[in-house]
């Protein structure tokens, strides 16, 4: 680490990655048992609620059946951008220079959690890939985890069939947990 930035606080770190997690399976959790609008319970809603000077009633907080459906759906998608937020910020944290990794695997993590980052950085509902020159035409692997193809993504809607799905970024989380103890081993 450089010295101005310290040591990494590890625990901090994996306590993020924990969070992303289940942040994550909150998502996958809700959208199966609320997401299916046939067999889904109703959902309830405050009559009231109130924070400092400001007050919102039940009819400003109601969703109907098709926005809720709606939301679920952009929950696992809000899920899915925090989860790679948090990997590239642990993997960033715990290397001196995250652009140098030796390990290609972990090298790959940090670029794939960061290509998809950039995507839904501008514009969090429509994510876009941004892949520089540097980064096109690339393959980024993490053996059995995640793969990402960088030919020809320059530009087009992200989707989840380019980097695997939300089950990838599951065991995206999980890889860079194992990252960050290893490190927090060797620096111990």
């Amino acid at each position: 680490m450089p010295e101005h930035i310290g040591r990494p606080d590890y625990d901090a770190i994996r306590a993020s990655l924990y969070y992303a997690s289940i942040h994550l399976k909150l998502a996958f959790g809700l959208r199966t048992t609320f997401g299916f609008p046939a067999t889904r319970p109703s959902l309830s809603y405050l009559e009231v609620f109130s924070w400092g000077q400001h007050v919102a009633e039940h009819d400003e907080l109601v969703l109907t059946r098709e926005q809720e459906e709606q939301a679920f759906a952009t929950l696992g998608h809000c899920a899915t951008y925090i989860s790679v937020v948090q990997v590239h910020t642990a993997l960033e944290s715990v290397h001196d220079d995250p652009f140098q990794i030796a390990e290609a695997d972990v090298a790959s993590a940090f670029h794939i959690s960061r290509l998809i980052r950039n995507a839904f950085a501008h514009n969090p509902f429509i994510p876009v890939w941004e892949v520089r020159d540097a980064w096109k035409n690339r393959r980024f692997v993490v053996p059995d985890v995640i793969t990402l193809d960088t030919s020809d993504l320059d530009g087009k809607p992200l989707r989840r069939e380019d980097y695997g799905g939300p089950i990838a970024i599951l065991r995206l989380i999980e890889f860079a947990e194992r990252v960050v103890q290893s490190r927090a081993e060797e620096a111990a």
